[in-house]
């Protein structure tokens, strides 16, 4: 009767391992080894701080204005300072249009 609680109890262990996500043994964990990098994970770069504000303008449409400014600046992860400075690059390059009201409108294939 010992023996087939034990077993029982080994068996028990056995499936409650099996279903723990990321269990490791050694080096080499449920998702392959410790500190791999799947492909689509490796494949996403970064998006530079303007082309998260131009994204961030297109989705708010197309125009930056002092009523969507905060949510502009939440979405694409920019302080108001990095505003300040990365508008002027983007009117350079001819990417956006800054306003003398203080407005922003992007200039890309989704707003023209």
């Amino acid at each position: 009767m010992t023996a087939m609680r034990m077993m029982m109890g080994f068996v028990a262990l056995g499936a409650l391992g099996a279903c723990t996500a990321g269990a490791q043994i050694g080096g080499i964990g449920a998702q392959g080894r410790v500190g791999s990098v799947g492909p689509a994970a490796a494949a996403a770069a970064p998006m530079a701080p303007a082309d998260r504000l131009v994204a961030a303008i297109e989705a708010q449409g197309c125009v930056i204005t002092s009523d969507n400014v905060a949510q502009v600046l939440l979405k694409a992860n920019l302080t108001q300072q990095q505003l300040l400075e990365i508008a002027p690059q983007l009117s350079a390059q001819g990417r956006a249009e800054v306003s003398d009201g203080g407005t922003i409108r992007v200039l890309t294939e989704n707003c023209i």
